[in-house]
């Protein structure tokens, strides 16, 4: 691990990257081997080691993936043991149960972000899960039946043949059941994956305008259902904003465990080898698991500061930006800024810089006019 590290003060975020899952999604382009779960033993060693060696005031700690659930509750606890206030867990509906979930909250989880995706049958056949719906909803009941009071729900809009309102209800029903946060993305094609394969084969999926009304018709029904969108994908019901997430977003130092993870600490990033074997070979051996690493030039800093802080609701906090860099945001920007505004991507609220809702629609290329 990179010397930063080593000499961090104060607290971050953990993240450990657990590489396995039953399938690959047809859409999934993260970091992860389909898993028979042989190697999880040796994963959890290394990655427990290496947390020992670390020795960090952790103020978050989450455990994304792959299929993180897929790991013992009692490796699970081995990782956690007391780091952060905290601590979330990803699961799949299926191959969760009530006794499962309830000593996943005796390991020390207290955040459960549930993978729902859809909770219609063609979408989720479309997307390549392994649940149903039936599922979908027995895992988030089993969830509260095991003591979460903080729950999250990922779900993927822009799927062939979803209908506005069709989405729209699907919406209200998961409100319904009162998920403390619920996490939405858009369909994407992610090079390499088989959803692009399948792309090239002449398969189709809704163009940008039908995604668009999706997001749109979500970021008008949450917000008036009582859930606020503090970030571009994520809406919560007031003081469940995910911290962890919340820190990536304010330019808070994280490190990541696992291959494939990236840490930050300004103005250094890395990122661990990808080789699911081969990162844990190599942590079995005590060697080295950094893939690459780079340290940040001011101009890269600024751009990214830019990038976070328009992610988030309230915008980027204009005076901070200048006390950190030293020089004028709108000195450097001010014409360019006031172009969008008049365009309607950007708007002015006190002393933040955010996006307006035609902004968020257009965020990336928005955000890349900075660059």
């Amino acid at each position: 691990m990179p010397d930063a590290a080593r000499e961090l003060i104060g607290p971050c975020g953990l993240y450990i990257h657990v590489p396995f899952c039953f399938k690959r999604c047809p859409y999934c382009a993260f970091v992860l081997i389909e898993s028979d779960g042989s190697l999880h033993a040796r994963f959890v060693d290394v990655i427990e080691r290496q947390l020992k060696e670390t020795r960090v005031d952790a103020s978050t700690l989450y455990f994304g993936g792959g299929t993180p659930s897929m790991l013992d509750p009692e490796q699970i606890a081995r990782l956690v043991a007391g780091k952060a206030k905290e601590v979330t867990l990803e699961a799949n509906p299926d191959g969760l149960g009530l006794e499962r979930l309830k000593a996943f909250r005796d390991a020390g989880i207290n955040r459960l972000s549930l993978g729902i995706q859809s909770t219609r049958s063609p979408a989720l056949e479309f997307l390549g899960r392994t649940h149903d719906p039936r599922q979908a909803e027995e895992a988030y009941q089993a969830a509260r039946a095991a003591g979460f009071k903080n729950v999250s729900i990922d779900l993927i809009f822009g799927v062939p043949g979803q209908a506005v309102d069709d989405w729209k209800r699907e919406l209200e029903e998961w409100v319904g059941r009162g998920p403390e946060h619920i996490s939405l993305y858009g369909l994407t094609v992610e090079p390499g994956t088989d959803l692009e394969r399948d792309i090239k084969r002449g398969a189709v999926i809704p163009g940008d305008e039908p995604q668009r009304d999706l997001y749109v018709a979500a970021m008008e029904l949450l917000p008036a259902l009582g859930y606020r969108q503090y970030e571009l994908s994520n809406f919560a019901r007031p003081g469940f904003e995910s911290r962890h997430n919340l820190g990536y977003w304010e330019g808070r130092p994280y490190l990541g465990f696992g291959p494939g993870a990236h840490s930050y600490i300004s103005p250094k990033r890395w990122a661990n080898i990808a080789n699911v074997v081969e990162f844990i070979e190599r942590g079995e051996r005590g060697e080295g698991i950094v893939g690459s690493e780079e340290t940040l030039t001011p101009d890269q800093q600024m751009l990214e500061a830019v990038f976070l802080g328009l992610r988030r609701a309230e915008g980027l906090f204009v005076p901070a930006f200048d006390e950190r860099f030293g020089g004028s945001f709108d000195q450097r920007h001010g014409a360019l800024v006031g172009e969008m505004a008049g365009d309607g991507l950007l708007e002015r609220r006190g002393g933040f810089l955010a996006l307006t809702m035609k902004g968020k629609l257009l965020a990336d290329s928005v955000i890349g006019r900075f660059a």
